[in-house]
C-alpha cells in the first residue's frame, strides 16, 4: 500500500512538472511570419488556419471596427477598417520577445504589426525589398527605419522605436 502511494505521488509530480514545462516553453512565431522578411509578404492570421502551436500562445483577442474617417457626410461602410489584435504570452519572433500582433484590414490596404518587448530595429538587415520582376516599382525610402516601395500601389516596412514595433503594410 505504501509503495502504491509513493508511485502515485511520483507520477503526479512528474505530470505536474511536465505541464509546467509545456506552459513555460516559448512559442516561436518566426516560421509563420518568415515571409515578412522577403518583401513584406505577410499572412492574414484572421483568415488563414492558424496552427494550434501559435494559438496556444494567444492569451486574448480583440477585434474592432474603426470607421473610415471622411471629411464629407457620406461614410462608406466598405471603407471601414477591421483591426484584430492578439495578445501573446511567452512568444518570440525573429529571436526577440513578441508581446502582440495586430492585423489591420481596410478596403484596399492592410498591415501586420508586431509589437516587441524591446526595439526590433536590430532586425532591419534581415528584411529585404520586394522583388520587382516587371521593373515598375520605385524605392522611395530605404534606410534603417524601413522602406517604402511604390508602383502599382505601395508596400512599406516600418520600424517604430516609440512602440517597439515592426509593421509591414500595403495599399493601392
Amino acid at each position: 500500500m505504501k509503495l502504491t502511494a509513493i508511485i502515485f505521488s511520483m507520477v503526479a509530480a512528474l505530470s505536474l512538472t511536465s505541464c509546467a514545462t509545456r506552459q513555460a516553453a516559448s512559442t516561436d512565431w518566426t516560421p509563420y511570419l518568415k515571409s515578412m522578411q522577403k518583401g513584406c509578404d505577410y499572412p492574414n492570421p484572421t483568415t488563414s488556419s492558424l496552427p494550434i502551436t501559435y494559438q496556444q500562445s494567444i492569451i486574448d483577442t480583440d477585434t474592432r471596427i474603426k470607421p473610415y474617417n471622411s471629411s464629407d457626410e457620406e461614410q462608406l461602410e466598405h471603407l471601414d477598417e477591421t483591426i484584430t489584435t492578439y495578445m501573446l504570452n511567452n512568444a518570440t519572433a525573429f529571436g526577440k520577445q513578441l508581446s502582440k500582433i495586430e492585423y489591420l484590414s481596410g478596403f484596399e490596404w492592410s498591415h501586420l504589426k508586431l509589437y516587441f518587448a524591446n526595439n526590433p530595429q536590430s532586425l532591419r538587415s534581415e528584411f529585404t525589398l520586394p522583388v520587382d520582376k516587371h521593373d515598375i516599382n520605385t524605392v522611395t525610402k530605404n534606410d534603417s527605419s524601413g522602406y517604402q516601395v511604390t508602383g502599382e500601389g505601395y508596400k512599406h516596412l516600418t520600424f517604430d522605436k516609440k512602440d517597439n514595433s515592426l509593421t509591414c503594410g500595403f495599399g493601392v
